[in-house]
Protein backbone atom coordinates (compact mmCIF):
# COMPACT_ATOMS: atom_id res chain seq x y z
CA UNK A 1 0.00 0.00 0.00
CA UNK A 2 0.63 3.63 -0.55
CA UNK A 3 3.05 5.58 1.66
CA UNK A 4 0.66 7.85 3.70
CA UNK A 5 3.24 9.39 6.31
CA UNK A 6 1.98 13.33 4.18
CA UNK A 7 -1.76 13.25 3.93
CA UNK A 8 -3.12 16.29 3.63
CA UNK A 9 -6.70 17.35 2.48
CA UNK A 10 -9.26 15.08 1.81
CA UNK A 11 -11.09 14.79 4.88
CA UNK A 12 -14.71 14.72 3.59
CA UNK A 13 -13.99 12.09 1.25
CA UNK A 14 -11.88 10.21 4.07
CA UNK A 15 -14.76 10.10 6.02
CA UNK A 16 -17.64 8.77 3.70
CA UNK A 17 -15.21 5.75 2.74
CA UNK A 18 -14.56 4.82 6.38
CA UNK A 19 -17.76 5.35 7.21
CA UNK A 20 -18.72 2.88 4.51
CA UNK A 21 -16.11 0.48 5.88
CA UNK A 22 -17.48 0.98 9.36
CA UNK A 23 -20.88 0.23 8.08
CA UNK A 24 -19.78 -3.13 6.19
CA UNK A 25 -21.85 -1.39 3.03
CA UNK A 26 -21.11 -4.11 0.08
CA UNK A 27 -19.61 -2.01 -2.74
CA UNK A 28 -18.05 1.73 -3.11
CA UNK A 29 -16.64 2.86 -6.36
CA UNK A 30 -13.77 5.12 -6.36
CA UNK A 31 -12.55 6.89 -9.24
CA UNK A 32 -10.24 10.27 -10.74
CA UNK A 33 -7.47 11.20 -12.92
CA UNK A 34 -3.97 9.32 -12.36
CA UNK A 35 -2.05 10.68 -9.55
CA UNK A 36 -4.58 12.20 -7.67
CA UNK A 37 -4.71 10.46 -4.55
CA UNK A 38 -7.15 7.71 -5.04
CA UNK A 39 -4.96 4.85 -3.30
CA UNK A 40 -3.57 7.15 -0.36
CA UNK A 41 -6.63 7.79 0.09
CA UNK A 42 -7.79 4.02 0.69
CA UNK A 43 -4.90 3.39 2.22
CA UNK A 44 -5.54 5.81 4.95
CA UNK A 45 -9.29 5.07 4.98
CA UNK A 46 -7.77 1.44 5.68
CA UNK A 47 -4.45 1.97 8.09
CA UNK A 48 -6.70 2.38 11.48
CA UNK A 49 -9.16 -0.24 10.67
CA UNK A 50 -8.35 -3.30 13.30
CA UNK A 51 -11.81 -5.19 13.08
CA UNK A 52 -11.36 -5.95 9.61
CA UNK A 53 -8.87 -7.62 7.00
CA UNK A 54 -7.84 -6.00 3.79
CA UNK A 55 -6.91 -7.96 0.70
CA UNK A 56 -5.88 -5.12 -1.81
CA UNK A 57 -5.48 -6.28 -5.27
CA UNK A 58 -3.63 -3.96 -8.46
CA UNK A 59 -4.63 -4.97 -11.22
CA UNK A 60 -2.14 -4.92 -14.20
CA UNK A 61 -1.98 -4.35 -18.27
CA UNK A 62 -2.32 -8.40 -18.69
CA UNK A 63 -4.75 -11.24 -19.29
CA UNK A 64 -7.58 -11.71 -17.20
CA UNK A 65 -6.42 -15.13 -16.30
CA UNK A 66 -3.22 -14.02 -15.00
CA UNK A 67 -4.97 -10.59 -12.76
CA UNK A 68 -6.99 -13.86 -11.51
CA UNK A 69 -4.07 -15.83 -10.41
CA UNK A 70 -2.59 -12.70 -8.61
CA UNK A 71 -5.51 -11.84 -7.02
CA UNK A 72 -6.08 -15.44 -5.90
CA UNK A 73 -2.52 -15.38 -4.75
CA UNK A 74 -3.22 -11.88 -2.54
CA UNK A 75 -5.50 -13.18 -1.33
CA UNK A 76 -3.66 -16.62 -0.23
CA UNK A 77 -0.95 -14.26 1.69
CA UNK A 78 -3.45 -12.10 3.78
CA UNK A 79 -5.57 -15.13 4.96
CA UNK A 80 -2.45 -17.42 5.42
CA UNK A 81 -4.06 -20.78 3.21
CA UNK A 82 -2.22 -21.43 0.22
CA UNK A 83 -5.10 -23.62 -1.38
CA UNK A 84 -6.28 -19.95 -2.72
CA UNK A 85 -3.31 -19.52 -4.39
CA UNK A 86 -4.40 -22.40 -6.82
CA UNK A 87 -7.88 -21.05 -7.67
CA UNK A 88 -8.68 -19.37 -11.02
CA UNK A 89 -12.49 -18.83 -11.37
CA UNK A 90 -13.34 -15.17 -9.91
CA UNK A 91 -16.33 -16.72 -7.99
CA UNK A 92 -14.16 -19.38 -6.45
CA UNK A 93 -11.79 -16.92 -5.14
CA UNK A 94 -14.33 -14.65 -3.58
CA UNK A 95 -16.81 -17.39 -2.10
CA UNK A 96 -13.37 -18.68 -0.64
CA UNK A 97 -12.76 -15.61 1.01
CA UNK A 98 -16.32 -15.60 2.45
CA UNK A 99 -16.08 -18.76 3.78
CA UNK A 100 -12.56 -18.75 5.52
CA UNK A 101 -13.19 -14.80 6.97
CA UNK A 102 -15.76 -17.18 9.89
CA UNK A 103 -17.66 -14.28 10.07
CA UNK A 104 -14.77 -11.20 10.20
CA UNK A 105 -15.24 -8.34 7.94
CA UNK A 106 -13.25 -8.51 4.76
CA UNK A 107 -12.25 -5.62 2.54
CA UNK A 108 -11.37 -6.35 -0.66
CA UNK A 109 -9.61 -3.40 -3.24
CA UNK A 110 -9.71 -3.94 -6.95
CA UNK A 111 -7.49 -1.25 -7.94
CA UNK A 112 -6.95 0.02 -11.65
CA UNK A 113 -10.17 -2.15 -12.81
CA UNK A 114 -10.27 -1.54 -15.81
CA UNK A 115 -6.64 -3.21 -16.67
CA UNK A 116 -8.28 -6.22 -15.83
CA UNK A 117 -11.91 -5.18 -17.57
CA UNK A 118 -10.04 -4.06 -21.04
CA UNK A 119 -8.96 -7.80 -20.90
CA UNK A 120 -12.61 -9.27 -20.93
CA UNK A 121 -14.99 -8.90 -23.41
CA UNK A 122 -17.26 -5.79 -22.97
CA UNK A 123 -19.55 -5.90 -19.84
CA UNK A 124 -18.41 -9.45 -18.79
CA UNK A 125 -16.39 -8.61 -15.92
CA UNK A 126 -18.80 -6.36 -14.57
CA UNK A 127 -21.89 -8.22 -14.40
CA UNK A 128 -18.83 -10.90 -12.47
CA UNK A 129 -18.92 -8.06 -10.06
CA UNK A 130 -22.52 -7.44 -9.81
CA UNK A 131 -22.81 -11.22 -9.21
CA UNK A 132 -20.44 -10.89 -6.43
CA UNK A 133 -22.02 -7.37 -4.87
CA UNK A 134 -25.55 -8.66 -4.93
CA UNK A 135 -25.18 -12.91 -3.65
CA UNK A 136 -21.79 -13.37 -2.33
CA UNK A 137 -21.02 -10.09 0.52
CA UNK A 138 -22.56 -10.74 3.08
CA UNK A 139 -19.54 -9.66 5.60
CA UNK A 140 -17.41 -8.49 2.25
CA UNK A 141 -17.00 -4.55 1.09
CA UNK A 142 -15.44 -4.27 -2.40
CA UNK A 143 -13.99 -1.33 -3.20
CA UNK A 144 -13.41 -1.11 -7.38
CA UNK A 145 -11.05 1.83 -7.94
CA UNK A 146 -10.08 3.24 -11.27
CA UNK A 147 -7.99 5.83 -13.72
CA UNK A 148 -9.71 5.41 -16.71
CA UNK A 149 -12.56 8.26 -15.89
CA UNK A 150 -14.55 7.58 -19.54
CA UNK A 151 -14.66 3.58 -18.34
CA UNK A 152 -15.32 4.31 -14.76
CA UNK A 153 -18.26 6.40 -15.50
CA UNK A 154 -19.30 3.93 -18.16
CA UNK A 155 -19.33 0.87 -15.52
CA UNK A 156 -22.25 3.22 -13.46
CA UNK A 157 -24.22 3.89 -16.29
CA UNK A 158 -27.77 2.62 -16.45
CA UNK A 159 -26.72 0.25 -19.05
CA UNK A 160 -24.00 -1.15 -16.87
CA UNK A 161 -24.25 -4.72 -14.92
CA UNK A 162 -22.76 -2.88 -11.90
CA UNK A 163 -25.28 -0.15 -12.45
CA UNK A 164 -26.60 0.90 -8.72
CA UNK A 165 -24.13 -1.39 -7.15
CA UNK A 166 -22.68 0.78 -5.20
CA UNK A 167 -23.59 2.20 -2.18
CA UNK A 168 -21.08 4.61 -2.66
CA UNK A 169 -19.22 6.81 -5.25
CA UNK A 170 -16.26 8.85 -4.85
CA UNK A 171 -15.12 11.39 -7.98
CA UNK A 172 -11.61 12.08 -6.33
CA UNK A 173 -10.80 15.15 -8.54
CA UNK A 174 -7.36 17.59 -8.11
CA UNK A 175 -7.31 20.00 -5.26
CA UNK A 176 -8.86 23.08 -5.41
CA UNK A 177 -6.75 26.25 -5.14
CA UNK A 178 -7.62 26.58 -1.41
CA UNK A 179 -6.63 23.11 -0.53
CA UNK A 180 -3.73 22.86 -2.29
CA UNK A 181 -2.59 25.97 -0.31
CA UNK A 182 -2.53 23.93 2.98
CA UNK A 183 0.57 22.71 1.31
CA UNK A 184 2.40 26.06 1.32
CA UNK A 185 0.17 27.19 4.52
CA UNK A 186 3.41 29.96 5.84
CA UNK A 187 3.09 31.94 1.83
CA UNK A 188 2.34 35.34 0.83
CA UNK A 189 -0.71 35.99 -1.19
CA UNK A 190 0.65 36.41 -4.49
CA UNK A 191 3.33 33.43 -3.99
CA UNK A 192 -0.35 31.07 -3.27
CA UNK A 193 -1.42 32.02 -6.02
CA UNK A 194 1.68 31.71 -8.15
CA UNK A 195 2.36 28.17 -6.87
CA UNK A 196 -1.08 27.53 -7.26
CA UNK A 197 -0.87 28.64 -11.13
CA UNK A 198 2.12 26.78 -12.00
CA UNK A 199 1.77 23.15 -9.82
CA UNK A 200 -2.08 22.97 -9.76
CA UNK A 201 -3.63 20.76 -7.54
CA UNK A 202 -2.05 17.27 -8.09
CA UNK A 203 -1.13 15.74 -4.55
CA UNK A 204 1.81 14.13 -6.16
CA UNK A 205 3.10 17.74 -7.45
CA UNK A 206 2.33 19.40 -3.89
CA UNK A 207 4.01 17.22 -2.02
CA UNK A 208 7.14 17.93 -3.30
CA UNK A 209 7.30 21.97 -2.68
CA UNK A 210 9.41 23.54 -0.58
CA UNK A 211 8.11 26.47 0.87
CA UNK A 212 11.17 27.89 1.86
CA UNK A 213 12.19 28.29 -1.60
CA UNK A 214 11.23 30.69 -4.51
CA UNK A 215 9.07 29.72 -7.01
CA UNK A 216 12.04 29.36 -9.43
CA UNK A 217 13.96 27.58 -7.69
CA UNK A 218 10.48 24.97 -7.35
CA UNK A 219 10.28 25.18 -11.13
CA UNK A 220 13.46 24.35 -11.24
CA UNK A 221 13.78 21.48 -9.18
CA UNK A 222 10.77 19.75 -10.02
CA UNK A 223 9.75 20.42 -13.59
CA UNK A 224 13.64 21.45 -15.46
CA UNK A 225 15.94 18.69 -13.99
CA UNK A 226 16.19 15.32 -15.73
CA UNK A 227 14.76 12.52 -13.81
CA UNK A 228 12.70 14.01 -10.96
CA UNK A 229 9.59 12.78 -10.25
CA UNK A 230 7.72 14.87 -11.14
CA UNK A 231 8.46 15.65 -14.27
CA UNK A 232 8.79 12.28 -14.97
CA UNK A 233 5.38 11.54 -13.74
CA UNK A 234 4.31 13.73 -16.10
CA UNK A 235 6.16 12.20 -19.12
CA UNK A 236 5.91 9.04 -17.78
CA UNK A 237 2.80 8.32 -16.24
CA UNK A 238 -0.41 10.71 -17.11
CA UNK A 239 1.53 11.61 -20.52
CA UNK A 240 1.62 7.80 -21.53
CA UNK A 241 -1.82 6.97 -20.41
CA UNK A 242 -3.32 10.11 -22.64
CA UNK A 243 -1.39 8.76 -25.45
CA UNK A 244 -3.40 5.72 -26.04
CA UNK A 245 -5.49 8.32 -28.33
CA UNK A 246 -2.24 9.00 -30.61
CA UNK A 247 -1.48 12.93 -30.73
CA UNK A 248 -2.05 14.03 -27.09
CA UNK A 249 1.07 15.47 -27.77
CA UNK A 250 0.86 17.99 -30.04
CA UNK A 251 -3.05 18.67 -29.00
CA UNK A 252 -2.20 19.48 -25.50
CA UNK A 253 0.93 21.73 -26.81
CA UNK A 254 -0.82 23.95 -29.46
CA UNK A 255 -3.41 24.63 -26.73
CA UNK A 256 -0.83 25.31 -23.93
CA UNK A 257 -1.79 28.02 -21.61
CA UNK A 258 -4.51 29.61 -24.28
CA UNK A 259 -8.61 28.86 -24.88
CA UNK A 260 -8.75 27.86 -28.29
CA UNK A 261 -12.03 26.70 -30.37
CA UNK A 262 -12.47 23.13 -32.34
CA UNK A 263 -11.76 24.83 -35.80
CA UNK A 264 -8.40 26.74 -34.36
CA UNK A 265 -6.82 23.98 -32.96
CA UNK A 266 -7.81 21.89 -36.30
CA UNK A 267 -5.85 24.22 -38.58
CA UNK A 268 -2.93 23.63 -36.10
CA UNK A 269 -2.64 20.69 -36.07
CA UNK A 270 -0.22 18.52 -38.85
CA UNK A 271 -2.35 16.94 -41.89
CA UNK A 272 -1.83 13.32 -40.65
CA UNK A 273 -3.41 13.79 -36.92
CA UNK A 274 -6.14 16.78 -37.77
CA UNK A 275 -8.56 13.59 -39.03
CA UNK A 276 -8.35 11.76 -35.25
CA UNK A 277 -8.83 15.34 -33.66
CA UNK A 278 -12.47 14.83 -32.56
CA UNK A 279 -11.69 11.63 -30.95
CA UNK A 280 -8.37 12.69 -29.34
CA UNK A 281 -10.60 15.49 -27.72
CA UNK A 282 -13.19 13.52 -26.54
CA UNK A 283 -11.15 11.39 -24.69
CA UNK A 284 -9.00 13.73 -23.38
CA UNK A 285 -13.01 15.25 -22.08
CA UNK A 286 -13.71 12.07 -20.52
CA UNK A 287 -9.98 11.95 -18.66
CA UNK A 288 -10.36 14.97 -17.08
CA UNK A 289 -7.13 16.53 -19.11
CA UNK A 290 -9.43 19.17 -20.80
CA UNK A 291 -12.63 20.68 -21.17
CA UNK A 292 -15.02 22.53 -23.16
CA UNK A 293 -15.97 25.75 -22.15
CA UNK A 294 -18.03 28.51 -22.85
CA UNK A 295 -18.88 32.17 -21.81
CA UNK A 296 -22.30 32.09 -19.48
CA UNK A 297 -24.17 34.30 -22.39
CA UNK A 298 -23.40 31.98 -24.94
CA UNK A 299 -23.41 28.63 -24.48
CA UNK A 300 -24.87 27.72 -27.21
CA UNK A 301 -22.77 29.40 -29.79
CA UNK A 302 -20.10 27.40 -31.01
CA UNK A 303 -17.79 30.07 -32.17
CA UNK A 304 -17.38 31.00 -28.51
CA UNK A 305 -17.02 27.41 -27.13
CA UNK A 306 -13.77 26.46 -25.99
CA UNK A 307 -11.30 23.83 -25.53
CA UNK A 308 -8.34 24.47 -22.79
CA UNK A 309 -6.38 22.18 -20.41
CA UNK A 310 -7.90 21.75 -16.99
CA UNK A 311 -4.89 21.55 -14.69
CA UNK A 312 -2.57 23.92 -13.70
CA UNK A 313 0.01 21.96 -13.60
CA UNK A 314 -0.40 20.16 -17.11
CA UNK A 315 -0.92 23.47 -18.85
CA UNK A 316 2.43 24.86 -17.43
CA UNK A 317 4.23 22.07 -18.85
CA UNK A 318 2.79 21.56 -22.03
CA UNK A 319 2.74 25.74 -22.02
CA UNK A 320 6.24 25.88 -21.78
CA UNK A 321 8.13 22.10 -21.21
CA UNK A 322 6.97 20.01 -23.79
CA UNK A 323 6.98 22.65 -27.08
CA UNK A 324 10.55 23.72 -25.80
CA UNK A 325 12.00 20.45 -24.90
CA UNK A 326 14.60 20.82 -27.42
CA UNK A 327 16.09 23.63 -25.89
CA UNK A 328 15.97 22.89 -22.25
CA UNK A 329 17.99 20.05 -23.63
CA UNK A 330 20.80 21.90 -24.27
CA UNK A 331 20.88 24.84 -21.57
CA UNK A 332 20.95 24.99 -18.13
CA UNK A 333 17.71 25.63 -16.04
CA UNK A 334 18.71 29.12 -15.30
CA UNK A 335 19.00 29.97 -19.00
CA UNK A 336 16.09 28.31 -19.75
CA UNK A 337 13.61 30.13 -16.71
CA UNK A 338 15.12 33.35 -17.87
CA UNK A 339 15.00 32.90 -21.84
CA UNK A 340 11.01 30.91 -22.20
CA UNK A 341 9.53 30.91 -18.81
CA UNK A 342 9.96 34.56 -17.29
CA UNK A 343 8.93 36.71 -19.83
CA UNK A 344 5.47 35.30 -19.76
CA UNK A 345 5.09 33.63 -16.54
CA UNK A 346 3.36 36.94 -14.84
CA UNK A 347 0.63 36.61 -18.24
CA UNK A 348 0.68 32.86 -17.32
CA UNK A 349 -0.12 33.13 -13.55
CA UNK A 350 -2.45 36.58 -14.11
CA UNK A 351 -4.95 34.09 -15.87
CA UNK A 352 -4.69 31.39 -12.86
CA UNK A 353 -5.65 33.93 -11.23
CA UNK A 354 -9.28 34.95 -12.64
CA UNK A 355 -10.05 30.79 -12.53
CA UNK A 356 -9.21 31.32 -8.94
CA UNK A 357 -11.17 33.98 -8.08
CA UNK A 358 -14.20 32.44 -9.97
CA UNK A 359 -13.62 29.19 -8.02
CA UNK A 360 -14.08 31.47 -5.23
CA UNK A 361 -17.44 32.76 -5.77
CA UNK A 362 -18.23 29.01 -6.99
CA UNK A 363 -17.95 27.67 -2.82
CA UNK A 364 -19.06 31.24 -1.45
CA UNK A 365 -22.02 32.55 -3.38
CA UNK A 366 -24.68 29.84 -3.02
CA UNK A 367 -28.17 30.11 -4.15
CA UNK A 368 -27.60 33.57 -4.65
CA UNK A 369 -26.28 33.08 -8.10
CA UNK A 370 -27.67 31.22 -11.64
CA UNK A 371 -24.50 31.08 -12.51
CA UNK A 372 -20.51 31.68 -12.68
CA UNK A 373 -18.45 32.06 -15.44
CA UNK A 374 -16.91 34.61 -17.74
CA UNK A 375 -19.46 36.83 -20.26
CA UNK A 376 -18.42 37.93 -23.86
CA UNK A 377 -20.05 41.44 -24.63
CA UNK A 378 -20.51 42.61 -28.31
CA UNK A 379 -21.53 46.57 -27.85
CA UNK A 380 -22.02 47.19 -31.53
CA UNK A 381 -22.66 50.53 -31.22
CA UNK A 382 -19.52 51.43 -29.31
CA UNK A 383 -17.69 48.80 -31.38
CA UNK A 384 -16.23 47.00 -28.85
CA UNK A 385 -16.32 43.71 -27.85
CA UNK A 386 -14.41 41.72 -25.24
CA UNK A 387 -14.96 39.75 -21.87
CA UNK A 388 -15.19 40.15 -18.29
CA UNK A 389 -13.38 38.33 -16.36
CA UNK A 390 -16.21 36.60 -13.66
CA UNK A 391 -19.59 37.33 -13.60
CA UNK A 392 -22.04 35.93 -11.43
CA UNK A 393 -25.40 35.70 -12.65
CA UNK A 394 -28.52 37.08 -10.26
CA UNK A 395 -32.02 35.26 -9.37
CA UNK A 396 -33.41 38.39 -11.13
CA UNK A 397 -31.43 37.90 -14.23
CA UNK A 398 -28.79 40.64 -13.53
CA UNK A 399 -24.81 40.56 -13.44
CA UNK A 400 -22.53 41.00 -10.90
CA UNK A 401 -19.23 41.88 -12.91
CA UNK A 402 -15.74 41.60 -11.44
CA UNK A 403 -12.51 42.85 -12.44
CA UNK A 404 -9.47 40.74 -11.31
CA UNK A 405 -5.85 42.51 -11.28
CA UNK A 406 -2.86 40.05 -9.58
CA UNK A 407 -1.35 43.27 -9.30
CA UNK A 408 2.25 43.24 -7.35
CA UNK A 409 0.96 46.44 -5.02
CA UNK A 410 -2.24 47.61 -4.02
CA UNK A 411 -4.64 48.97 -6.75
CA UNK A 412 -4.74 52.59 -7.00
CA UNK A 413 -7.69 55.08 -7.41
CA UNK A 414 -6.57 56.11 -10.90
CA UNK A 415 -6.50 52.25 -12.20
CA UNK A 416 -10.01 51.46 -10.15
CA UNK A 417 -11.70 54.76 -11.61
CA UNK A 418 -9.96 53.73 -15.39
CA UNK A 419 -11.39 50.33 -14.96
CA UNK A 420 -14.32 50.95 -13.91
CA UNK A 421 -15.61 53.84 -16.22
CA UNK A 422 -14.17 51.00 -18.87
CA UNK A 423 -16.48 48.49 -17.67
CA UNK A 424 -19.36 51.01 -16.81
CA UNK A 425 -19.56 51.96 -20.85
CA UNK A 426 -20.95 48.26 -21.86
CA UNK A 427 -24.39 48.74 -22.50
CA UNK A 428 -25.64 45.16 -23.60
CA UNK A 429 -26.07 43.34 -20.11
CA UNK A 430 -28.26 44.47 -16.93
CA UNK A 431 -25.50 45.20 -14.41
CA UNK A 432 -26.75 45.10 -10.72
CA UNK A 433 -23.10 45.98 -9.16
CA UNK A 434 -19.63 45.91 -10.10
CA UNK A 435 -16.29 44.31 -7.89
CA UNK A 436 -12.74 44.90 -8.05
CA UNK A 437 -10.21 41.60 -6.73
CA UNK A 438 -6.79 42.76 -6.17
CA UNK A 439 -4.71 40.39 -4.04
CA UNK A 440 -2.76 43.19 -1.97
CA UNK A 441 -5.59 45.61 -1.49
CA UNK A 442 -6.77 48.64 -2.41
CA UNK A 443 -4.27 51.90 -1.65
CA UNK A 444 -7.28 53.79 -0.84
CA UNK A 445 -10.52 53.94 1.36
CA UNK A 446 -12.74 51.17 -0.52
CA UNK A 447 -15.52 52.08 2.16
CA UNK A 448 -16.57 55.13 0.54
CA UNK A 449 -17.33 53.16 -3.02
CA UNK A 450 -20.75 51.32 -3.56
CA UNK A 451 -18.31 48.48 -5.29
CA UNK A 452 -17.41 45.06 -4.39
CA UNK A 453 -13.76 44.88 -2.67
CA UNK A 454 -11.74 41.80 -2.54
CA UNK A 455 -8.33 40.98 -1.47
CA UNK A 456 -6.06 38.21 -1.24
CA UNK A 457 -7.12 37.77 2.38
CA UNK A 458 -10.93 37.44 1.63
CA UNK A 459 -9.77 34.58 -1.50
CA UNK A 460 -7.84 32.41 0.77
CA UNK A 461 -10.03 32.65 4.03
CA UNK A 462 -9.36 29.88 6.33
CA UNK A 463 -12.77 28.78 6.79
CA UNK A 464 -13.35 28.33 2.99
CA UNK A 465 -11.83 24.82 3.38
CA UNK A 466 -15.52 24.08 5.78
CA UNK A 467 -16.55 24.23 2.37
CA UNK A 468 -14.35 20.70 1.47
CA UNK A 469 -15.09 19.43 4.89
CA UNK A 470 -19.01 19.12 4.73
Amino acid sequence: MRNIDRFIGREKELKILKDSIKNREKGVCIYGPRRVGKTTLISVALSDLDSSVVIYYECVKGSYLYNLELLATEASRVLGLSYIRSLRDIFDIFEAIERESRGKHIVVVIDEYPYMRESCQSGVLDSYFQRIIDNMCSNITVIISGSYITVMKEILESDSPLFGRFDRVLNIKPFSYIEASLFYPSLAFRDKIAFYAVFGGYPFSLKMIDEDKSLFENIKDNLLTDGVMVRTTLENVLLTEAGRSGVPQELLSRIGNGRMRYSEIENMMSEDVSGTLDRSLKRLIGMDIIEKISPINRKDDKKKTFYEIKDNLLRFFFSYIVPNRNILIRTRPEEFYSLMIQPSLDTFISKRFEEIVREYFFITAGASALDIGTYWYDDRKKHKNGEFDCVLKLLDNSYKVFEVKNLSKPMSFELYKEERQKMGEIQDLKISSFGFVSPLGFSFDTSAFPDSFLTGEDIYNNDLINYYQR
